[in-house]
């Protein structure tokens, strides 16, 4: 899995926003089941979701594929026993990332955070221009993942839910269950942390 550098997570530029978890998507993937809603809409919707499950698992774990594998399945397992839980008082989206967060923090209790291993690459692109230059990029991404896996628990799912999942302050928030003044703290001290270990490798003024 290749990482691209987001400057955004440190607060250098300001990421494009993404549509609001509560709102509509064109994917369907910010429909809300009621009370009446069967299993089919159900499925239809963990399968609008699954790719998006996925990438927040590899952020999670710091890009460790088979990490973030079990965490999916644990996930899509408990979401799958629970479906009938949700509601509609909170969106769809909001719903299945938090049940893939916490399935994460039981894995990394569970293993007591062993040092993961290599991160996985993407085959080399023999046709780009400068090599070199994306691999660099490359080390930089796996080197900045593996950073914001070893930040604090809150300090990481803030950073992960809000730079690379794109949601709002207040997404988070409901996501984590904690209140927006949390997040914001929590945001600020993870881009402190990432710039001061990663001082003179990335440009302040991009």
């Amino acid at each position: 899995m290749s990482h691209v550098v987001a400057p955004e997570i440190f607060g250098l530029t300001r990421a494009a926003p993404r549509r609001s978890v509560g709102g509509r998507r064109a994917e369907g993937a910010a429909a809300a089941m009621g009370p009446s809603d069967d299993r089919d809409t159900f499925d239809r919707l963990m399968l609008d979701h699954l790719r998006r499950a996925q990438g927040f698992a590899m952020r999670l774990t710091g890009g460790d594929a088979q990490a973030a594998e079990d965490v999916v399945q644990d996930a899509l397992y408990r979401a799958a026993r629970s479906w009938r839980t949700f509601r509609g008082g909170a969106g769809f989206t909001t719903w299945l990332l938090r049940i893939v967060l916490h399935a994460a923090h039981d894995r990394l209790a569970a293993s007591r955070r062993a040092p993961a291993g290599p991160l996985e690459r993407d085959p080399p692109d023999r046709n780009a221009d400068d090599p070199a230059a994306l691999a660099s990029a490359a080390d930089l991404g796996e080197r900045i993942a593996r950073l914001v896996s070893a930040l604090p628990e809150r300090q990481r799912d803030v950073l992960v839910l809000t730079a690379y999942e794109g949601l709002s302050t207040s997404e988070a928030a409901g996501v984590l269950e904690i209140s927006e003044q949390n997040v914001r703290t929590n945001l600020h001290l993870a881009r402190r942390k990432l710039r001061e270990q990663l001082a003179g490798v990335l440009d302040p003024n991009p």
